[in-house]
């Protein structure tokens, strides 16, 4: 008989395991539609999915195997070996606005729909929670690699290595299509298997005007629109020394600029020792 935590360990690593395929073709699809996905070993990214999409499918067996689930299994056999058999790597268009996904993955979900741990939205929520709490710890990164700051680059640059842990389509140098008439405006970080865009701003010591630094969101925020790549901002007021401002002062400045509903604000930094 199977205990809780066995059971426990399969369901994490079935959704590790789907999260991670879903992204790795997410960022073959992204690179084929607009470019910008470099292979180091051209070829090996589909065939470590084709792999893990095996060892995924073997992982999902055994789970309606625990679950005591016969019918289900039966049919989840018989489905899936059909679609292994046709075209491992099909894909299809699920949703007028977003991008082809995998057949597999799509299938594999509808069989594990029925388990709370596996609904669809939770995960999009708890991804975004736990986004959230990586950018809102900026400071706390920024303080155990002790590299030196002197402007906005030197802290995205390395709370994206961090974030690339965690989502392996997060990219710097690749670029949105946010085009205006005169001007293309580049968020700081990707992150394309969240549909989300992440901009920083960097608040030293010797400037305390934080209202324009929001005017300075405002414009961004008017301006990352029209690709339907990215619906989710964020916007990471790093301050160098956080006694310049309350956060509710800062919040109540955000609050103010009314920036559009798409658009968060996470508040990071931390406070200069010795400082007369």
């Amino acid at each position: 008989m199977f205990q809780t935590k066995e059971i426990e360990k399969i369901e994490k690593n079935i959704r590790k395991t789907l999260i991670s395929i879903e992204s790795e073709y997410f960022n073959i699809m992204m690179g084929d539609s607009h470019g910008g996905f470099e292979e180091d070993y051209p070829g090996w990214t589909k065939s470590w999915i084709e792999m893990r999409l095996k060892d995924l499918y073997i992982l999902i067996q055994s789970y309606l195997e625990i679950r005591q689930m016969p019918l289900l299994l039966q049919s989840f056999k018989y489905e899936l070996t059909k679609q292994f058999e046709k075209n491992i790597h099909e894909s299809e268009l699920t949703n007028p606005e977003g991008e082809n996904e995998l057949v597999l993955t799509q299938l594999f979900r509808r069989y594990l729909e029925p388990f709370a741990f596996f609904d669809y939205s939770k995960i999009k929520v708890d991804e975004n929670l736990k986004l959230y709490s990586i950018l809102q710890n900026t400071g706390f990164i920024i303080k155990n690699l002790n590299k030196p700051i002197k402007n906005e680059s030197d802290i995205y640059q390395q709370v994206k290595w961090i974030l690339g842990l965690y989502y392996p389509s997060c990219r710097i140098r690749n670029k949105a299509s946010f085009i205006q008439q005169f001007k293309t405006y580049n968020p700081d970080i990707l992150i394309p298997e969240l549909k989300t865009a992440i901009e920083y701003k960097y608040i030293d010591a010797a400037n305390d005007n934080i209202d324009e630094f929001m005017d300075q969101i405002k414009i961004d925020a008017t301006n990352y629109v029209n690709d339907s790549r990215f619906e989710n901002f964020y916007a990471v007021i790093y301050i160098e020394d956080i006694s310049i401002a309350t956060p509710e002062s800062i919040e109540i400045a955000w609050k103010s600029k009314q920036f559009p509903n798409n658009w968060n604000l996470v508040l990071s930094g931390h406070t200069i020792k010795n400082k007369k």
